[in-house]
């Protein structure tokens, strides 16, 4: 098997990469480079900068990239001078492409990005006749006309290629896409997906890259090809609604998260229309609560909705994009990502990565949750699941498949409440991955939301590092407790009346439309004010930012987003990152 690469951002935006032959998590070299999404294809990796750039990671190989740009000079005879590049005004341009319609003289080209460099200077092209007699020169009655190497009595216009080939030289590292001149390009972007390398009709095409702007408009790069990694430029993908987030399949699947919280799907995708024909609308899973985040395969569709509540589409496959119902998946999530062969990567709500176990051609819903324990750093321990002593044992319960969890969207409709689900097991209650099936540690929300008594100046004023997604990494776990601080079970009760679990509600809009994926959450700050009326400092809460820089140095990344469109793992798969023991089961 190849070595592949699974790719991963944590909350600082720092990039990382996972080789399905090694057993360590590797930094991306550029140090200041920070990302807030990636999205990787076979043999490259593309992201999105906290710039709002896009940025390019095109694997090593053997095979170098390499262009040739070409141009034509252009000559007519005249009984005085000869052969001369004095043209008449209807003759073509005497630098030009191979149509003459487009002018190209030698010094108008120039390197797309810094990411390429000239092998050499330019020749003329000699393989036309002999090189010794013709120079390169194609001679022919007058423009246009079939060009031949020998020269007749009557050949009153002739041409021959200029060539020069370029070099790409960033491979192995990650390289800023320029931006399109003159047309403006789509920024700022909020979500890329590559894809369609698979088409149903023909393999081993090359990829697509599809966008998504903070507008809610749709992009679809243009030219990309072997020998142009980079693309062209953009094409805008008319859309009847905005859109948030967007995932393409290998094949011809595509599927897009609106601003309301329901589904588009892009119909008509082939390699003669790559952008596709028409969208068809699709509701969220649950009613009650809207969708957060979608991932597409090349048969598989997986949403997970704003109560971290994981769904599975039954019945996608290229003659029904749209699918035919929803299934309820056990585990909670901050979003999911489909790799090759339909496998299922996952963002707890933990922070922590994991991997659906047992996804097969005839069980494509997989039938557990196992998480990514790789080495970090110079550490040769093994990265723990966040919060290893109470997620240790309990992971079990957790990880069963659909077949004991799953509920039909049809019939049963919306998140349910834990004391009357029917498998309150399977059913995680908190937000957090952890009590899937043991004991719930989610602080009463009575605590969170009381007012602040102590002095606002007494608050340590941290330094805040400029990645806005290190703001959503301090109040995305505000609902967990701390290693040192006692287990919920541990604090005295005044009342013998056990408080339901907190219920996970999304973020209520101050005004305006409630737009999904916004990095800065309000509800942090109340949080920590919450958290010093309760006698408890902000530090044990939200840490410290001794302890929030520490983190991938002693207890590992806490990671946001993951990509294993490239990291060819299946089922029966030998990784040693991927073999835990004593942490799951199968399902009953």
């Amino acid at each position: 098997m190849p070595i592949t690469l699974l790719w991963a951002v944590d909350v600082y935006g720092r990039v990382y990469s996972l080789s399905t032959a090694g057993q360590r998590w590797v930094r991306a070299d550029d140090m200041l480079l920070e990302l807030k999404r990636v999205t990787a294809g076979k043999g490259r990796c593309w992201g999105i900068g906290c710039d709002h750039h896009i940025y390019l990671n095109i694997m090593p190989s053997e095979t170098s990239i390499r262009y040739r740009e070409e141009t034509y000079e252009n000559q007519r005879w005249n009984p005085v001078d000869g052969f001369t590049d004095v043209l008449l005004p209807t003759d073509r341009w005497p630098w030009s492409d191979i149509t003459g319609m487009n002018p190209q003289p030698l010094h108008s080209f120039q390197l797309p990005s810094q990411s390429w460099e000239w092998e050499g200077d330019w020749y003329v092209d000699q393989s036309c006749g002999e090189p010794s007699q013709t120079g390169g020169w194609e001679y022919a009655v007058d423009f246009p006309a079939n060009f031949s190497p020998d020269k007749k009595w009557n050949s009153c216009v002739r041409r021959r290629r200029w060539i020069r080939y370029r070099r790409y030289t960033a491979q192995g590292t990650w390289a800023k896409i320029p931006l399109d001149n003159p047309r403006k390009p789509p920024l700022p972007l909020c979500d890329i997906s590559c894809g369609g390398w698979e088409m149903s009709d023909q393999s081993g095409r090359y990829p697509y890259l599809w966008g998504v702007s903070q507008q809610g408009q749709v992009w679809f790069r243009e030219g990309i090809h072997p020998r142009v990694p980079e693309g062209t430029s953009w094409e805008e993908v008319e859309v009847p609604k905005e859109v948030a987030q967007l995932s393409v399949g290998p094949g011809d699947l595509l599927w897009a998260l609106l601003w309301d919280g329901n589904l588009l799907v892009r119909t008509g995708l082939s390699l003669d229309s790559p952008t596709g024909t028409s969208w068809l609308e699709v509701e969220s899973p649950s009613k009650e609560v809207e969708a957060l985040h979608v991932a597409v395969g090349v048969s598989v569709v997986w949403v997970v909705t704003k109560d971290y509540k994981v769904w599975f589409r039954r019945g996608v496959n290229s003659h029904n994009p749209c699918g035919s119902g929803w299934i309820s998946i056990g585990g909670e999530m901050m979003m999911v990502d489909v790799g090759l062969s339909d496998q299922v990567w996952a963002v707890g709500e933990d922070r922590g990565l994991y991997f659906r176990v047992g996804v097969t051609q005839s069980e494509p819903s997989g039938n557990g949750w196992i998480p990514v324990s790789a080495q970090w750093g110079s550490n040769k321990e093994i990265i723990p699941p966040r919060d290893e002593c109470e997620f240790s044992g309990q992971l079990t319960e957790a990880s069963q498949g659909s077949a004991p969890s799953g509920t039909d969207s049809d019939t049963e409709l919306g998140p349910t409440n834990s004391e009357h689900s029917a498998a309150p097991i399977l059913e995680a209650a908190a937000s957090s991955i952890v009590p899937l099936g043991g004991t719930d540690t989610s602080a009463p929300p009575q605590e969170v939301n009381e007012p602040s008594s102590a002095p606002q100046q007494d608050a340590p004023k941290a330094f805040i590092p400029a990645s806005d997604s290190f703001i959503n990494s301090l109040v995305s776990d505000r609902d967990k407790t701390t290693t040192t601080q006692p287990s919920i079970t541990e604090i005295p009760q005044e009342g013998s009346v056990d408080l339901p679990p907190a219920p996970v509600l999304p973020t209520l809009p101050a005004a305006g439309h409630d737009i999904p994926f916004m990095n800065v959450d309000l509800e942090g700050a109340e949080a920590a004010r919450g958290a010093q009326a309760a006698g408890r400092s902000v530090s044990d809460v939200l840490g410290t930012l001794e302890n929030s820089q520490g983190i991938g140095e002693e207890d590992g990344p806490v990671w946001t987003w993951v990509s294993g469109g490239g990291c060819d793992v299946d089922a029966s798969s030998q990784i040693s990152w991927l073999s835990p023991t004593g942490i799951w089961t199968n399902s009953f």
